[in-house]
């Protein structure tokens, strides 16, 4: 997962996995908070995902690639997204058809909550590397604290439900504290002088406020205030930009940046009347 390989595909498959298990785990959640079942938000969960499955199969290059990740299941992150992945799609495309039917079972749809999120959490543990001292920690929960948030505002904004749903501030709410420790934890990263950041790690305060703002405070704020459709779009955006952060921040700790920072150590103990 270097730089040099390119992110756009990851940054597609990723950001409409998290955003179609997203919406799925957070109606299964309203769904088992208020007794309200929300069937097209199931729906347009197993479009995302099955449009991410798409992008994520050619990105592989070959199909059978697919079935060769699985083989590690259990003792691989990546083999238990690729076994989750299909089957959250499944659970969510059985708990919409019961939808579309008319006749939504509640049990299917906490069952289809649960499956994504677990696939939500697999997504972040494939990235939890040796050596990128960004993708640790809190960012492992932020594709299923995001995609939880996203779906939720979408849900407010989109649905026809009178008031906003304490649920829906709660899991926004969630996030937000979530993406704060991530924040910090990017924030505490020291980078030498004598090695130069790229631009991810220069703007960084910047591409994690944009993500803060765009997916947390401004949708939170617009949801009560005005639950229009257009609260939707904010978060999608602020997913969006989530996504493109999460690869631009990459740090791999590497022998020179790690030789850079013994030097400035060094450089800083130096006797100040050496010449």
């Amino acid at each position: 997962m270097s730089r040099q390989a390119g992110h756009g595909p990851l940054v597609a498959f990723t950001g409409l996995a998290i955003a179609g298990a997203g919406l799925v785990v957070a109606a299964a959640c309203l769904d088992f908070a208020n007794h309200h079942p929300f069937p097209p938000a199931i729906i347009a969960g197993v479009l995302l995902q099955a449009l991410g499955l798409a992008i994520s199969l050619g990105h592989l290059g070959r199909k059978r690639r697919a079935a060769l990740a699985a083989r590690g299941a259990g003792r691989s992150a990546l083999s238990n997204e690729v076994i989750l992945s299909p089957a959250a799609l499944a659970c969510a495309a059985l708990a919409a058809g019961l939808g579309l039917w008319g006749r939504p079972m509640p049990v299917v749809t906490v069952i289809a909550g649960v499956i994504n999120g677990l696939f939500l959490v697999s997504i972040g543990l494939v990235y939890r590397l040796r050596g990128q001292d960004t993708w640790r920690g809190a960012s492992v929960l932020t594709p299923l604290t995001g995609g939880c948030a996203f779906g939720a505002i979408a849900i407010q904004a989109l649905s026809a439900t009178d008031g906003v749903l304490n649920m829906v501030l709660l899991l926004v709410v969630l996030d937000a504290a979530v993406f704060v420790q991530r924040w910090r934890e990017v924030a505490a990263i020291r980078i030498p002088a004598a090695s130069r950041a790229d631009f991810g790690m220069s703007h960084r305060g910047q591409l994690l406020g944009a993500r803060f703002f765009l997916l947390d405070a401004m949708p939170f704020f617009m949801v009560l205030a005005w639950p229009a459709p257009l609260v939707a779009g904010v978060a999608a955006a602020g997913l969006v930009v989530d996504r493109m952060a999460f690869y631009a921040l990459a740090l791999q700790r590497t022998t020179e940046l790690e030789i850079a920072g013994v030097e400035e150590v060094l450089g800083s103990l130096r006797d100040p009347h050496e010449s």
